[in-house]
């Protein structure tokens, strides 16, 4: 028998993190996307059911195996961007979760966090012409390492989501000056006022 290729399990990591945002709660209010290309690193997309004017992109960063450091078992991801692919954008996230093999689902807690705190805060250097990252957070409940801020349960992932798109949604609107959201603000579009 083979054993379990890196391909099968970066798929099926990805299906299960779409699960996550599916079926979370709050459940079914998140419409999930897989792009037909990798061009722009992008895993997964979710926007709100019906609004279609913001969605997030994730990466999804998995790993079956947990590191001891101490008595706490640590989850730790490497991984290489050429720097003219790095990505850095309020609508861009990384997905880092732990899959056991076992009971085939992450293991909590997993870590939803925005682009460019990864890109700051995980250890990382350039090599070769690359960038090397390798984030490292504990899987300790009571934990206080830089991670813990963007540790959830693996059910508690759409909520998260759900409440970013919503704040963004609610900040387009305020920016327009519309209470009641009417304006549809696609980036492009002009907002012409009549003249006092």
């Amino acid at each position: 028998m083979s054993r379990l290729s890196d391909v099968q399990f970066s798929r099926f990591a990805e299906m299960e993190a779409a699960k996550l945002l599916t079926f979370g709660r709050p459940r079914g209010v998140l419409e999930v996307m897989v792009p037909m290309t990798d061009d722009e690193r992008r895993d997964l997309e979710a926007h709100i059911k019906e609004h279609f004017r913001l969605s997030a992109a994730l990466q999804v960063k998995a790993s079956y195996v947990l590191y001891r450091l101490g008595r706490a078992p640590r989850f730790q991801k490497s991984f290489v961007v050429k720097p003219e692919r790095l990505i850095e954008n309020l609508f861009f996230f990384y997905f880092f979760g732990y899959m056991d093999l076992e009971t085939m689902a992450y293991r909590a807690p997993v870590f939803l966090v925005p682009s460019h705190i990864v890109h700051k805060e995980a250890v990382h250097q350039l090599r070769g012409g690359l960038i090397h990252f390798n984030f490292i957070a504990s899987m300790d409940p009571s934990s206080r390492d830089r991670w813990r801020p963007y540790a959830c349960d693996p059910s508690e992932v759409a909520g998260r989501m759900v409440r970013f798109l919503r704040a963004q949604e609610h900040r387009n609107r305020a920016s327009l000056g519309r209470p009641d959201g009417s304006v549809i603000a696609q980036p492009g579009t002009i907002l012409v006022r009549r003249a006092a």
